[in-house]
């Protein structure tokens, strides 16, 4: 609160303050305005006896490398249709490398002895989640990855412990009948709210 009222009170020509706990993100028009609004966050930092994180205070141009904040990579670019410059959003690399552990540890097989019942009813509470988090933005490439993913770890899961062969289209047909809800759900994931 004390770096948002001298913000507000001083520094808010610069650029805009977004802050979400301790994360802050100062979108600012040029370099030397965010070379100013570093040097004023520093200021205002010290003087409560605090330090910023030393990797992660920087500034970036967000039209050629985005940042990355929240878990999300924000990049900026064109809306299609109109050609506005706008902000875009998808899961950063280290949010989905962290799903992709969730999943994978869901899906070991070493831990065979559920069915494919009890594996779909670990599976969704991390999916419907997940979901539900990125469901802004412009996310839905990689939540088809991250389905993908899934029906890749699950189908030769449920095919090891059948101990048979079954084809794409039986595992097809488990997937679809089994209740596994997939991260890029039609209309609730990928999309603006």
């Amino acid at each position: 609160p004390v770096l948002d009222r001298y913000w507000t009170q001083q520094y808010r020509a610069l650029g805009q303050l977004t802050r979400y706990a301790d994360d802050r993100l100062i979108v600012c028009r040029t370099r030397g305005a965010a070379e100013h609004a570093r040097q004023a966050v520093t200021q205002v930092v010290q003087n409560l006896k605090l330090t910023g994180h030393p990797t992660k205070t920087r500034i970036v141009d967000v039209k050629r490398a985005g940042c990355e904040l929240l878990g999300f990579h924000v990049h900026q670019g064109r809306a299609r249709t109109s050609g506005k410059l706008i902000p875009l959003m998808w899961p950063g690399p280290k949010a989905m490398k962290a799903i992709r552990r969730q999943i994978r540890e869901q899906t070991e097989r070493r831990g065979l002895r559920g069915t494919f019942t009890a594996i779909v009813a670990q599976l969704n509470p991390i999916i419907r989640g997940w979901r539900t988090y990125v469901r802004v933005g412009h996310s839905t490439t990689k939540v088809q990855d991250l389905d993908r993913d899934v029906r890749q770890r699950v189908g030769p899961w449920e095919r090891a412990r059948l101990q048979r062969a079954a084809t794409a289209g039986q595992l097809q047909a488990l997937l679809h009948t089994s209740g596994l809800e997939s991260f890029s759900a039609r209309g609730r994931c990928g999309t603006r709210p």
